[in-house]
């Protein structure tokens, strides 16, 4: 899963009053700056906050127990369908309301969730057994039934983003009223990690869902869209009733604005603070902050298929024009590292052996020489808002290897679809392989497109390579999980070799909140409301 914003990014604020650096920008490591993505902070947004609020003073409240549980988020959902998105955010929100077969813990071990357990008889079939007494929020049972339809849906719907983690399912069958069996095409020994993506709804759901009906914790009560989403606990869940009744859900693309908010008390968390406001937060009496290192990795990516990207020399150009460390320094504080691949040290198919790209000024001059670019090359970058700040710093350092860079920022709810539609030729993002395995990158993002058999769906570049194509299927083939591992290495290095993605860091991810909330962080990211509870008060 998928495509997710880069962590801790704010908008850059420029400031006469802060001297500028060899880019004429003005660096967080020139300021006394609390800095995130590259946002000069001393005199910026961050610091207008902090004399308003007072180094250590925040908004006080009274407990009010029926309030709302009131999260933040950066983006909107991108679909209020489980199945017609793949994205991290839209994964996290809907993860409030839907369930798989199985989940993730908080440490990414696979546990039971609407299957109470599981056996694989042989190395094509697995056999679910579905917990009894489940209810949808209507308070229809749940049956093996409406297993088989959310898994054949997920596989076959002509727009469904989730056919990637069931490129294997040869068919889903049930065997009696809480059983499905699953055969396979080949064995495929990840499928435990892959079905907690596939969310379960009723049977004779509409071809797209607007009005969510699952079988989580909170129910659906009212969206505005690309603004809030309320929600109320189910009190018929499997689990038990959440703690907290009810949770709003807000989504505001401005960081600033967010620690506002949390400051002031019209919020309990923040759930992707900006790195530049962490100091900020800390200080603050009210609030504390949490982090954990991030499976996302952020990168460039560019359609393939024509001149320029065609040319691998250009690729290798804009790989080695950009100084990774620079970013690490000046915008993530330290708090992240240059990346050489697509995935994380924390994602098994990780390779040890990749290192980042070095800049050199003079290879890339040289590349795009060599690749009939004497004078230069003009590009045009696609960006969510998220990530202005490294957008920014990334076009100053390729400006100097001669790659003129135009920037054109849209709200993540109008890139993706665009990325979706592959009409993208440059842009910026993240991946996260949310079920801790490279399989996830592999089969949605690397492999060629092949819908029929859900292969490729976030593909966005049209990259091609059969022996890539070759080496991520045998490896989800092998039972052997030392073979395993060294085909998805080895896929690795090949795609890097060839440049099909150009990876750029990997960082933390973090968390702004009210003291009296007790939550700790997911090793995927994901924020969910029924792991949430208030104590008495705040402080």
């Amino acid at each position: 899963m998928p495509l997710a914003l880069p962590d801790a990014v704010s908008r850059p604020r420029v400031d006469s009053s802060i001297p500028r650096d060899r880019y004429g920008l003005q660096g967080a490591h020139q300021a006394a700056s609390l800095d995130l993505p590259g946002r000069a902070f001393r005199r910026g947004a961050f610091v207008a906050l902090a004399a308003f609020f007072g180094a250590v003073g925040c908004a006080r409240r009274p407990w009010v127990p029926a309030a709302p549980l009131r999260i933040v988020m950066q983006t909107p959902p991108a679909s209020l369908d489980p199945h017609l998105h793949d994205d991290q955010t839209t994964s996290s929100v809907l993860g409030n309301l839907y369930e798989g077969l199985t989940a993730f813990d908080a440490d990414m071990q696979v546990r039971p969730a609407l299957a109470v357990r599981w056996e694989s008889p042989d190395d094509l079939t697995w056999r679910f057994q579905l917990r009894r007494g489940v209810r949808f929020h209507d308070g229809q049972l749940l049956t093996a039934a409406d297993v088989v339809f959310s898994l054949k849906r997920a596989r076959d719907h002509l727009n469904s983003k989730a056919k990637g983690y069931l490129v294997a399912v040869r068919d889903i069958r049930a065997r009696d009223s809480l059983t499905v069996e699953v055969p396979t095409s080949r064995p495929y020994p990840i499928l435990l990690n892959k079905l907690t993506f596939v969310m379960i709804i009723p049977r004779g759901s509409p071809p797209e869902v607007r009005h969510p009906l699952g079988t989580g914790p909170y129910r659906f009560v009212s969206y505005s869209p690309g603004q809030s989403l309320e929600l109320a606990a189910f009190e018929g869940y499997w689990r038990g009733a959440a703690v907290e009744p009810r949770v709003r859900l807000l989504f505001v693309q401005d960081a600033a604005q967010r620690v506002r908010m949390l400051l002031g008390d019209e919020l309990d968390m923040v759930a992707n603070l900006a790195m530049d406001a962490v100091p900020l937060v800390e200080a603050a009496a009210c609030c504390r902050v949490d982090s954990r290192a991030s499976l996302s990795v952020a990168y460039l990516g560019m359609r393939i298929e024509g001149r320029p990207f065609s040319d691998r020399r250009v690729r290798r150009a804009i790989d080695v024009g950009i100084d990774r460390e620079e970013i690490v320094a000046r915008l993530l504080r330290g708090r992240g590292k240059p990346a050489g691949q697509l995935v994380t040290p924390l994602v098994f198919g990780y390779a040890t052996d990749i290192a980042p790209a070095r800049r050199s000024v003079t290879d890339a001059r040289r590349l795009l020489s060599e690749a009939g670019f004497r004078r230069g090359l003009d590009l045009v970058l696609e960006f969510a808002p998220a990530v202005a700040a490294h957008v920014l710093l990334v076009k100053a350092q390729l400006a100097e290897v001669g790659i003129r860079v135009t920037t054109v920022e849209r709200p993540w709810g109008e890139l993706y679809p665009r990325l979706s539609r592959r009409q993208v030729g440059f842009f910026f993002a993240g991946y996260s392989s949310s079920s801790g395995d490279a399989s996830d990158l592999f089969d949605a993002v690397l492999h060629s497109r092949d819908p029929a058999r859900g292969y490729g769906e976030n593909n966005f570049t049209r990259f091609t390579s059969r022996r890539l194509d070759s080496l991520i299927e045998s490896s989800e083939q092998a039972i052997d999980m030392a073979r395993r591992r060294a085909l998805l290495q080895d896929a690795m290095r090949l795609a890097m070799a060839e440049l099909a993605l150009i990876p750029l860091w990997t960082g933390h991810r973090a968390y702004g909140m009210r003291r009296d909330i007790e939550w700790w962080p997911r090793s995927d990211g994901m924020v969910y409301a029924y792991e949430m509870r208030r104590r008495g008060g705040a402080p």
